[in-house]
């Protein structure tokens, strides 16, 4: 089996340790590709629904490596044990999802894993309620899929909790002299700068607020390609 998913792959990179579990698996491929690949050598697979669950398990089997995974019908980490797992995988949604997840089990806080995440929507609400939440992020990444570019981030828990800027809930920990994370800021920046448009003559003061982020985000960017 091969792994082509960018998102999975950059998922994959930001794993340190050597259990992984995945939260809506889907079809099971990360957590496949981490035991085929050596990296892991154990895995929890979870997904809401059964039949992405059924076809996960395919995957393991027709690998020869059921033997090295466990896998769980679960809303979110519910139904999860997470005795020993180093690192906990929730991609491919929203970041309120991810955040509700989170939220919804205090065990997110006292089990010592990494968390990657990678979402699809709001990734901006998602850092807000991370770093206020006690969540410290000490990595996060650019990926291209297609036509659009998503951010990958891997935090966890510290119990120091803090408020963001604006302009970091937008940038978090992208790296603006890493030419896809600069690319990324900048998206951001013109995503803001349409909604204020969009709300000016209705909203001023709102508008007038994304329009300052919008220019903080795209400073940002210009200071670091001077430096390139």
């Amino acid at each position: 089996m091969i792994l082509k998913d960018k998102r999975l792959l950059v998922c994959a990179e930001l794993v340190t340790g050597d259990f992984i579990c995945d939260i809506g698996t889907d079809h099971g491929y990360l957590p496949a590709h981490m035991i085929l690949s050596g990296k892991c050598r154990r895995a929890v697979a979870a997904d809401i629904n059964e039949m992405p669950l059924e076809a996960a398990r395919s995957i393991f089997m027709k690998e020869s490596i059921s033997d090295k995974a466990e896998f769980y019908l679960s809303d979110g980490l519910k139904n999860v044990p997470l005795e020993g797992v180093t690192d906990i995988v929730i991609a491919g949604m929203g970041g309120e999802l991810i955040s509700r997840i989170i939220a919804a089990d205090e065990r997110a806080k006292k089990c010592g894993a990494a968390f990657i995440l990678q979402p699809m929507t709001k990734a901006a609400e998602l850092r807000k309620f991370l770093a206020e939440n006690g969540f410290e992020t000490d990595c996060e990444k650019g990926v291209r899929e297609g036509r659009f570019i998503y951010s990958v981030m891997r935090c966890r828990y510290t119990g120091n909790c803090r408020s963001l800027t604006p302009t970091e809930e937008y940038s978090g920990r992208l790296d603006p002299d890493i030419s896809l994370d600069r690319e990324y800021i900048l998206l951001q920046s013109d995503r803001l700068s349409n909604a204020a448009e969009g709300m000016k003559e209705k909203y001023p003061e709102r508008s007038a607020e994304l329009m300052k982020i919008s220019h903080e985000l795209r400073d940002i960017c210009e200071k670091s390609a001077g430096r390139i």
